[in-house]
């Protein structure tokens, strides 16, 4: 009797911590479960972030070398003195050669002095600043930025998004002569999209400040439907996260180079089969319940800390990636820079003429040539990303002796570099650093060793004798 009330108790006592560590179990793993897929979304959202801007770097930074070209300083701050036709030529003759060189939708500028407004085809129509459809040219002239994008949606269809690349074009003293910039049509988006949804169970919308759903994979939700409750949260960080209820969430990106916010919604569905396996490990082998959960916690963290490591490296070059990028910039924004520190912007000469001519193979070939010799020059003294396209930053430390040296260095590495597809590499550098500007916050100096980059790329294609 005693023996079986033993027994019994000692059943009770199984049963009873069957139950209890089933439910810490499913209960845990769900916890983690939910992280987890809280993390592959805000990945995800970094993938399709990146693919959008560094889609558009290339873009912008023809647009900004545009502007920056004595040609087209010249050219429209006399036409108002110059017999039209002539400005009208020339201007056609410019435009047209950077369509066809480098493959673009449009190009187009606008003289400030006659508001004439010209594309590949000659003189197009007179600008009007009273129009509202004209008001993006007079918000760029009298704003602070100096480019901004515009995306026509009457010129999105089942596969293509078109954006407009406006830059101000402005005289060394400051004054306005006009606007230039290129139409370039990002295509892929909904692909992107659908291969992402499919595999990792997701959905992923563009949408503008309104909510209006802008791209979709769904054809009829794009311009009908509205997700404003899910992206008017603003609490200044660089990912939001949503709480949607039945396990389900959403993950908010604002893109400031379009002005469209990039959203991830997770579906909420649960690994089933995991959880039933785990019932049926607790039925079988109670004792082993603690060591699973710790296996599973750990796997669970390694897979964290392996995606979180995945979401900072550009893959293609193995250099740090532009999320990184930014994340290190706002950690310096927030501290007291260090008198040593310099800011870098490169950026490669002549890629999209290597991606025509040689393929992308070769471009790539490029792009990693230029990721070695950035590496081989600047690593020993801080850090390099690769922040989209053909472009790279750095955050060095080092003193002035020793930037005139790694400069040095760096003219030497990259005149000797030859690939097996392209055989020479030109890089553009821009460099910001303390010392010269004291006052000034890590982002004003990336600004302007950003201006001082493309100040140097204008000058390589003028030496070069090629209009940019």
């Amino acid at each position: 009797m005693i023996e079986g009330k033993t027994h019994r108790r000692a059943f009770v006592l199984v049963v009873v911590s069957f139950l209890l560590s089933t439910c810490v179990s499913l209960i845990s793993l769900q916890v983690m479960a939910q992280r987890n897929v809280r993390e592959v979304n805000r990945v995800l959202a970094t993938q399709v972030y990146d693919h959008i801007v560094g889609e558009l770097s290339e873009p912008i930074t023809v647009a900004r070398t545009m502007a920056h070209s004595n040609y087209l300083h010249n050219t429209l701050a006399n036409d108002a003195k110059v017999d039209p036709k002539v400005t009208e030529q020339q201007l056609s003759d410019f435009l047209k050669g950077i369509e066809r060189g480098l493959g673009y939708q449009s190009a187009f500028a606008i003289a400030d002095s006659t508001h004439r407004y010209y594309t590949s085809n000659g003189f197009t129509r007179v600008v009007n600043p009273t129009d509202k459809h004209d008001k993006w040219y007079v918000e760029l002239l009298e704003g602070s930025e100096e480019y901004d994008l515009d995306v026509d949606n009457d010129e999105i269809d089942a596969k293509d998004l078109t954006v407009y690349v406006n830059a101000r074009v402005a005289s060394e003293s400051g004054q306005n002569l006009g606007v230039c910039g290129v139409g370039v049509r990002m295509t892929g988006i909904q692909d992107l999209f659908q291969m992402l949804e499919q595999d990792f169970k997701v959905k992923i919308d563009l949408v503008d400040p309104s909510g209006l759903v802008q791209v979709d994979t769904d054809a009829k939700n794009i311009e009908h439907a509205n997700l404003y409750d899910l992206i008017r949260t603003n609490t200044g960080e660089d990912y939001e996260y949503k709480e949607l209820g039945g396990g389900r969430f959403a993950v908010t990106k604002y893109i400031d180079d379009i002005d469209w916010y990039l959203l991830v919604q997770s579906n909420g569905a649960s690994d089933t089969g995991q959880f039933a396996n785990v019932i049926l490990i607790n039925f079988i082998m109670c004792v082993v319940v603690l060591a699973l959960m710790l296996a599973a916690m750990r796997y669970s963290r390694k897979r964290a800390d392996t995606l979180a490591k995945a979401s900072m490296v550009d893959h293609l070059t193995s250099l740090l990636n532009r999320h990184a990028f930014e994340l290190d910039k706002e950690r310096l924004a927030s501290g007291t820079l260090k008198n040593n520190l310099v800011c870098v912007i490169a950026d490669v000469n002549g890629l999209k003429t290597v991606n025509d001519t040689l393929g992308h193979e070769a471009g790539d070939e490029l792009i990693r040539g230029a990721a070695d010799c950035l590496r081989q020059c600047f690593s020993i003294y801080g850090k390099v990303y690769r922040t989209g396209g053909d472009e790279f930053a750095a955050l060095l430390y080092l003193t002035e002796e020793e930037q005139a040296q790694m400069e040095d260095h760096l003219a030497n590495v990259v005149g000797a570099w030859s690939g097996s597809k392209a055989k020479s590499l030109s890089i553009s550098c821009g460099y910001a650093t303390r010392r010269e500007y004291p006052s000034e916050s890590v982002h004003d100096l990336f600004r302007i060793a950003d201006k001082r980059m493309y100040e140097a790329k204008s000058r390589h294609y003028e030496r070069q004798g090629i209009a940019r």
